[in-house]
């Protein structure tokens, strides 16, 4: 009994570590992502709107 208790909480903690890690890394690739909004095809269709030039 102690052992499947044992094996139970060592998965649950790996499962809420990974859980932990995929929202850091998705928080912090939106965060470089917000810096880049001034490159790149978002810029242009901007640029093209303020302009009134459609391709």
């Amino acid at each position: 009994m102690d052992e499947t208790r044992k094996k139970f909480r060592i998965c649950l903690i790996c499962v809420v570590a990974a859980a932990v890690l995929t929202g850091m890394i998705y928080y912090f690739a939106e965060c470089n992502a917000a810096e880049r909004e001034t490159e790149g095809t978002l810029v242009d269709r901007r640029w093209e709107a303020e302009s009134g030039i459609e391709q």
